[in-house]
Formats: structure tokens, sequence, C-alpha cells
């Protein structure tokens, strides 16, 4: 018996506070992508991303994997007084 996830088996991970579905293969910039609308790879996008309270650089999003019970924090920078 393998110890590897199928890339298609169900998993749950919250973002920001919310549960969501995903699956084994799903990474940091995939979320981002679904939650923003955005191109992850856009360096305009004024956001910072927290995995499990650890800040994932942008350049990391594309290959860093989520687990199960992962906690997710996608933070947007706003401007104003």
């Amino acid at each position: 018996m393998s110890d590897t996830m199928p890339d298609t088996m169900p998993t749950t991970v919250r973002v920001n506070g919310e549960e969501r579905p995903v699956t084994a293969s799903t990474t940091v910039g995939d979320i981002v992508h679904e939650v923003t609308g955005q191109n992850p790879e856009s360096g305009e996008l004024g956001l910072a991303v927290a995995l499990d309270a650890a800040i994932v650089p942008r350049s990391r999003w594309a290959t860093t994997g989520v687990h199960d019970g992962a906690e997710i924090e996608i933070i947007t920078a706003m401007q104003g007084g």
C-alpha cells in the first residue's frame, strides 16, 4: 500500500477561515487564482499568503502544495488613510 495520495483524492483546507475542498495536487497558486480570480504569476496583485502561519514567498506559490487541514490566509494590501 502506498503512502502517497492520488492527485484526485479530495482533501479539505481552510482559506481565510472558510473550508474548501481541493485535490492533493492543489498548490498555493491554484488557491490564490480560485479565490481572487487573478493570475498568481502577476507581480501586480498586492497579496501575501500564509500557509499554516508561515508566509509563502510569491516565487514558491506555484510549487507549494497544500495538505489536508491546511490553514491558508490570503491578505490583500489596501490603500487609504
